[in-house]
């Protein structure tokens, strides 16, 4: 997109202007306050929204002082000679976006062909250059200059690398090697202080030191077995890693680089056969279309039923809200239905008891269920005393016939009182009635007033559904209606029936407007076709032209020929995207005749490595038994406290570096990440970059390159400086190198102008002259929009807009 016109209604200073652009670059010049920033921000309002007025944001408006309308719009020529136009003004928040393409309305999300994915911030972050942004390098030291030069074009690198930083720090936290206080220096330092003490306890017998010996020795062939496993570990892992890589690295075998038998056809010759070709299609299906205008028999059969049912199509269109408010209550009430019902789920999930058939119980049915009280049992109960009192005062023959009947009647007086104080409920008739069967008394009287919500909630359910039904006849009614007057098809199955009245009389209105046309549009189409005609000359001799140029006998020829240099350009680029993604691997692959010589290999390497993990786990045991041994020869607490120690100690040890490990491997593993994708996904915008950066510093500096951690370039001296080794001058000229190779890289996605706001004001002469030159060459594939207060003497007038002159030229 470029572009071409601003109309500004009302925006800062000004009112009711216009500025036309030049496609490739334009120059804007223009003392102090003469309003080149306000133009800047005019186009950036206009393509992402107005400031709000909330906070300090209320200070980036510029609302107009007179009383103008607030906004503008700016007109964009696309790649196919269209033109779209966007128009904000003032309005609920970022304003009021209108869109137009070739003068037709389009809806709003059709800015994206415009602005794509951007937002505002990745607009300023990439395209918009201002002495802010650039001097604000100045101020960086060494490790912020390299993490803001290397974040270029990363998304979130910047973020990424601050976290890198943080576990950094933390790291250094836990460990230094020249440090004293840190958690593991002193751990490892208490370790060789309890080593110490325990090698002396341990001297005190010979038994012992034999043991000891036999666990060195044990270990030592446990951590030359350790080194065994891992190294056929790793080796087992490389074989996997090739097997992965096997497929495509037969794929590479099998490609062959392909042979340029056909011409090498231009873009542009290209382009203007596809754009020549494109325009004779379009004038010949335009012809077509001016030919067939009248309705179809579809269009005369809608138009019929209009004017034999217009009555009650009008009445339709008229009441079509009615419908909207029976759909809304009917939605309604479903949504308190689903609520009810949610309740009702709460209530079971809160009472596990409960069951969907239990209905309330009258006082009555509870009186029912209370035990009554058995008199007759106290009779018991008096006999085991008396007996009790009896046997306390007569001899042993009858005291032992006394005590055994006061066993007996106090057995018997418990047994009647617990028959007595649980009733049988379940022979009540209204416990099966009502869904109480098997349920204890105490939980029935309990459930009582969760059973009277359930039955409230049931009955509310009932009456949803029943007001339901009644608004679904009503739908069912306006569905018969809507069928009848082919408002609606019968196969139609969803009820959105607004969405289909509005189509329906869309669609009216259009068949009523084109019936409309057809009687007006019998004119003077003579001249038409005979431009037409001349036109189709024109582009058929532009064809043949570039057809004899490629001695192709007809365009499917042509075609041919550009469809076989496309696809050997693919062909080429998969064998570079093979070659790339095996790596250093694709030499240990050719070491491999075949597929299965490399599955043996790794069949070996497996079976040797499970041999190495079942020694390792052998010895580990054997080491554990020693151990044992150890501490039962010496068998002192002393020694057990040392030994104990030890153990912590080790923990606390394994724990701190376990921490330490992870945090060191994870900063170093987020600033590698960034490295190997800005070196993988930016190839070309870095060989990009080194060419603006060469022409920006006189050729000074050839190449822009990564090493294995930092962003490095290459002097015509072949000498490799650092970022931070550069003077702030030329690391300003690399930052710029590289946003502009950036942008310009991704220009097949997003053609945005660069808008540049006198970014190079402490430039002297000789960068400047380099800036401009640079502004040329990009201005190739992307617009650029230059404001100055410093008048420019080497570029041509044409491309100069001087505020404060003739600023609508």
């Amino acid at each position: 997109m470029k572009l071409v016109k601003a109309s500004i209604y009302g925006f800062g200073k000004w009112i009711d202007q216009e500025f036309n652009f030049v496609s490739d670059y334009q120059v804007i010049f223009g003392f102090n306050e003469a309003g080149k920033t306000t133009l800047l921000n005019f186009i950036q309002s206009i393509l992402f929204g107005f400031a709000t007025a909330r906070g300090d944001n209320k200070y980036l408006q510029y609302k107009p002082k007179n009383g103008n309308r607030y906004g503008g719009e700016l007109l964009f020529l696309a790649p196919d000679q269209s033109h779209w136009t966007v128009r904000r003004i003032d309005g609920k928040g970022d304003g009021e976006l209108t869109v137009f393409h070739d003068d037709q309305l389009v809806p709003n999300e059709s800015l994206k062909q415009i602005v794509g994915n951007f937002t505002k911030e990745d607009f300023e972050n990439t395209h918009v250059f201002d002495d802010k942004n650039i001097l604000s390098i100045y101020s960086l030291n060494e490790q912020q200059l390299e993490t803001e030069v290397m974040s270029i074009g990363a998304v979130g690198s910047k973020e990424w690398l601050k976290v890198a930083d943080k576990l950094s720090h933390a790291a250094d936290d836990l460990y230094k090697p020249r440090g004293q206080k840190q958690p593991l220096v002193v751990n490892l330092k208490k370790r060789k202080e309890l080593l110490e003490e325990k090698s002396e306890i341990e001297n005190q017998q010979v038994a012992y030191q034999r043991v000891k010996q036999q666990l060195e020795q044990t270990q030592k062939d446990f951590d030359d077995n350790a080194i065994s496993l891992k190294k056929a570990t790793e080796s087992e892992n490389d074989l996997r890693n090739l097997d992965k890589k096997w497929y495509r690295f037969d794929q590479l075998q099998q490609q062959n680089d392909p042979k340029h038998e056909v011409a090498n056809i231009s873009n542009a010759d290209w382009e203007t056969v596809l754009k020549a070709n494109q325009e004779l299609s379009t004038l010949k299906d335009t012809a077509t279309t001016s030919k067939v205008s009248n309705l179809d028999n579809v269009e005369k059969q809608i138009l019929k039923n209009y004017h034999q049912n217009q009555t009650r199509l009008d009445y339709i269109r008229n009441q079509k809200f009615e419908l909207q408010n029976l759909q809304f209550h009917r939605d309604d009430m479903n949504t308190k239905l689903l609520r009810v019902d949610t309740q009702v789920d709460q209530l079971f999930k809160n009472h596990p008891e409960l069951s969907e058939d239990m209905l309330p119980l009258t006082g009555e049915e509870i009186d029912q269920m209370t035990p009554a009280e058995n008199n007759n049992n106290n009779i018991f109960l008096l006999i085991c005393i008396v007996a009790v009192i009896l046997a306390l005062v007569v001899g042993n023959p009858l005291k032992i016939i006394l005590i055994i009947a006061a066993i007996a009647s106090g057995v018997w007086y418990w047994y009647q009182n617990q028959a007595s104080s649980q009733p049988d409920l379940n022979n009540l008739p209204f416990i099966k009635q009502k869904g109480y069967v098997n349920v204890s008394r105490e939980n029935i009287i309990g459930l009582q007033g969760t059973v009277i919500a359930l039955d409230n909630f049931h009955g509310t359910q009932k009456g949803l559904i029943d007001g339901i039904k009644g608004i679904e006849i009503d739908l069912n009614k306006w569905r018969k209606i809507l069928i009848e007057l082919d408002v609606l098809d019968n196969s139609y199955k969803d009820d959105n029936y607004n969405e289909q009245i509005e189509k329906y009389f869309a669609r009216l209105d259009a068949i009523k407007a084109k019936a409309d046309l057809e009687q007006k549009s019998q004119a003077a189409t003579k001249q038409m076709d005979e431009q037409r005609d001349q036109r189709l000359r024109e582009l058929n001799n532009e064809i043949f032209a570039v057809l004899q140029k490629y001695q192709a006998v007809n365009m499917d020829e042509f075609m041919r020929m550009h469809t076989q240099q496309v696809q050997n350009q693919k062909i080429t680029n998969q064998i570079k995207q093979d070659k790339d993604f095996l790596g250093r691997d694709l030499e240990a692959l050719q070491a491999y005749p075949t597929h299965q010589s490399l599955i043996e290999k790794l069949a070996t390497v497996t079976k040797e490595t499970a041999a190495l993990t079942d020694k390792n786990n052998d010895l580990n045991r054997q080491i554990g038994s020693l151990k044992e041994q150890m501490q039962q020869i010496y068998d002192n607490s002393h020694y057990q406290r040392v030994v104990l120690a030890l153990a912590q100690n080790k923990q606390d040890i394994l724990e701190n570096y376990d921490e330490w490990l992870s945090k060191k491997l994870a900063s170093d593993w987020i600033r590698n990440m960034l490295n190997v994708a800005t070196e993988n996904r930016y190839p070309k915008m870095l060989e990009r970059a080194a060419e603006y950066f060469a022409l920006l510093t006189n050729e000074n500096y050839s190449k822009i390159d990564f090493d294995q951690k930092n962003l490095t370039v290459l002097s015509k001296n072949k000498i490799r400086f650092d970022v931070h080794e550069l003077s702030k001058a030329t690391t300003i000229q690399l930052y710029l190198a590289l946003r502009l190779a950036f942008v310009t890289e991704i220009s097949d996605l997003i053609k945005l102008p660069i808008l540049i706001d006198d970014a190079f004001v402490d430039f002297d002469v000789s960068r400047k002259e380099n800036v401009f030159k640079l502004i040329q060459e990009i201005s190739k594939s992307n617009q650029v929009i230059y404001v100055t207060a410093n008048e420019p003497t080497a570029i041509p007038q044409e491309h100069i807009l001087t505020l404060g002159g003739n600023i609508s030229a």
